[in-house]
């Protein structure tokens, strides 16, 4: 009897997931997308420092992203096959953004280059 509890349990859960599949993105900390995935650069043309962030996620703040202030340091990005960013100048999302697609090299950021101070990553197009 337990088990056949469970069994059903485990069947709505399936059932309540793919129904809400058109809605925002999963950026539990449990959900990894491998395909969204973007290489950010301190410098141009890909080069200087270089860390890899993982999505879907949100930085509210770059100023200890992966052990390192990140903040007004960006220069440059490549993204992932699944992985669409939206940089923001201010921190919390705020004031001017930029949308990223997939499979893209930036290798200048134009007038956010040294600007970024928040970003979303998404696993499909925000």
């Amino acid at each position: 009897m337990k088990l056949h509890h469970t069994l059903l349990l485990t069947l709505f859960g399936l059932l309540t997931l793919a129904s809400c599949s058109g809605h925002l993105p999963n950026t539990s900390p449990a959900y990894y997308n491998p395909n969204c995935y973007a290489n950010i650069y301190e410098d141009s043309d890909l080069h200087g420092e270089v860390v890899q962030i993982q999505g879907p996620a949100s930085f509210s703040s770059l100023k200890h992203l992966k052990g390192r202030d990140w903040d007004s340091m960006i220069s440059s990005i490549q993204t992932g096959p699944g992985c669409w960013l939206v940089l923001y100048k201010d921190k919390d999302f705020k004031d001017t953004s930029m949308v990223i697609g997939p499979n893209t090299t930036t290798a200048k950021l134009g007038e956010m280059d040294d600007e970024v101070e928040s970003i979303k990553v998404f696993d499909r197009l925000p």
